[in-house]
């Protein structure tokens, strides 16, 4: 039995709510962006923003077919870099989205991945990964700030998403 309990389009709408909660928390607490991780090799919450933003971008770029942005020398690594690929990441999947179907959903990409392993995966997928990704790093994000006495205030799970119903 298939059934889609969300769609797509659903997780990219609260892929650009959840982002703008953060951009506002990092603008009333900028000490949090400087908070440290080791995640994805960030050096700080910042980076591991930019990061997470990144990887839209990228993602999505494989997506439409487009020249992939060199993740490795990609514009400045921080807080204010990460809404900059929010903004271009979330604009390239609303047009990705807006001009695919299933039948291109269910097509398969070949991917070179930053270790130089190729990946094949279908377009949907790929699509998803993109907001699990986020989702993920999220998730590590709101503890650490916490941990270091930052306070996120509002619910982080997706059960509290105004943007899936």
């Amino acid at each position: 039995m298939a059934f889609t309990a969300v769609t797509l389009e659903e997780m990219l709408g609260d892929f650009d709510q959840t982002a703008a909660k953060w951009k506002g928390f990092f603008a009333a607490n900028p000490g949090a962006a400087k908070v440290p991780t080791d995640i994805a090799n960030s050096g700080d919450v910042g980076g591991l923003m930019w990061h997470l933003y990144m990887a839209s971008v990228v993602h999505s770029q494989r997506l439409l077919g487009e020249p992939v942005t060199d993740f490795d020398h990609a514009p400045v690594k921080d807080i204010a870099g990460a809404w900059t690929m929010q903004e271009l990441g979330s604009a390239n999947l609303r047009r990705f989205l807006s001009t695919t179907d299933e039948r291109a959903l269910d097509t398969s990409l070949v991917l070179r991945l930053r270790s130089g392993a190729d990946l094949e995966i279908r377009r949907g997928k790929l699509c998803l990964h993109v907001f699990v990704h986020a989702i993920r790093h999220l998730a590590q994000v709101g503890p650490l700030v916490r941990q270091h006495g930052f306070s996120v205030g509002w619910p982080q799970d997706i059960s509290h998403s105004a943007a899936i119903r």
